[in-house]
């Protein structure tokens, strides 16, 4: 029994660090998905599929935490000789919970990002592109989390190596799976930036746009680190003792990419609470000589774009009357909506480009055009 006879006692300097972090991580990852709820259901006024699975990755990492926290008191960090066997038991059980559950919130983040494309490219390529990888997703996801569950056949030969069964090479399946989220972050990074380079926007605009979307890069940054971490377990004779960085680079990795899939929505909220601050993503040229749809907007400046409209393909110009608040007065045309769609140009090469109509339904009705007409071609 360990000299002062708790539980508490078995909370290590390592085990406060990674609890912490944990904590606050999850704690971040929080505040961005509140803050796309109220976006897209107090401002915006619609909640997507998109919306619901960033919920449910946020869901997972509380289970995430719950159990990281538990593993931390009950010795992670600490080397196992100085474990009492029944304290090293609720700590391999827990540990054995948040396997699967990191798995789990990191590939519903994915699929967030994923479903937003959805919305966002209405083109033919871009949506195939889009269900092949959420096909990927849903294949290696499925065996990433039934695996944690049934790395061991009995379940308790995880934590009591005891037992007859067989378990799954540890090694071959923590690097099999980093390696796929890794290669998987990398893609969802790169298919939104041709598209995204296509678009009919001002400079400034685009590059705000390519900006937001490549911050999805810091997932792939922490996933490297978790690897490197992964590597070092591996490796160890104290798995307890070095456990701590692993688990606190999952800790931030699951937590990051729910931030990371929360960013691009958030554009309406920035906009009513500092309309000044991003009044420069836009042209503060008043003599902007471009119109859309053959009417010119307030102000002569197009709308911007940056994935928060509701409907596929479609951006509300609300955001637009809360960029003309910096002028004060709202856009004459806030009851007209923007359509982003596939046209074809001279030679034949599809493209995007931004169309004006009076309401959702036929901003719904006009993308449907221009993708069958795409398709047709």
């Amino acid at each position: 029994m360990h000299p002062r006879g708790d539980d508490r006692s078995y909370l290590s300097s390592g085990g406060k660090s990674g609890m912490a972090i944990s904590i606050a991580f999850t704690s971040l990852a929080t505040i961005f998905v509140f803050a796309r709820v109220y976006t897209r259901a107090g401002i915006m006024k619609r909640m997507e599929s998109n919306d619901y699975m960033v919920m449910l990755a946020l869901t997972f990492s509380y289970v995430f935490m719950a159990f990281y926290i538990i593993e931390a008191l009950n010795g992670m960090g600490m080397h196992g000789a100085d474990i009492p066997p029944p304290i090293l038991l609720k700590q391999m059980k827990a540990f054995w919970i948040t396997i699967p559950f990191y798995n789990a919130a990191l590939l519903c983040a994915k699929a967030s990002i994923l479903l937003q494309y959805f919305r966002v490219f209405p083109t033919r390529r871009m949506r195939l592109i889009t269900w092949v990888m959420l096909g990927i997703l849903g294949i290696y996801g499925s065996w990433a989390v039934l695996s944690g569950f049934l790395n061991c056949i009995p379940v308790a030969k995880f934590w009591d190596k005891t037992l007859e069964g067989y378990c799954l090479d540890d090694k071959g399946l923590w690097f099999s799976n980093a390696s796929m989220h890794i290669t998987t972050d990398l893609v969802i990074l790169i298919i939104p930036i041709p598209a995204l380079a296509k678009l009919d926007l001002p400079k400034r605009q685009k590059i705000a746009l390519i900006t937001v979307f490549a911050l999805g890069g810091f997932v792939c940054i922490t996933s490297i680190c978790r690897l490197v971490a992964l590597k070092k377990i591996s490796d160890s004779t104290d798995p307890t003792f070095d456990n701590v960085g692993a688990a606190s680079w999952s800790a931030i990795e699951c937590n990051v990419g729910i931030i990371c899939a929360c960013l691009p929505t958030l554009r309406p909220l920035v906009s009513r609470i500092v309309p000044h601050l991003l009044s420069t993503l836009s042209s503060r040229n008043r003599s902007y000589n471009r119109s859309y749809g053959n009417r010119r907007f307030s102000h002569g400046r197009p709308p911007t774009y940056w994935g928060g409209g509701a409907g596929t393909g479609t951006v509300s110009t609300t955001i637009t009357a809360m960029d003309d608040l910096e002028f004060g007065s709202h856009c004459a045309d806030s009851d007209r909506v923007l359509t982003l769609v596939p046209e074809a140009d001279i030679h034949g090469k599809e493209k995007l480009v931004l169309k004006e109509t009076k309401s959702m339904e036929d901003a719904s009705e006009r993308v449907r055009t221009a993708v069958g007409s795409s398709i047709s071609r």
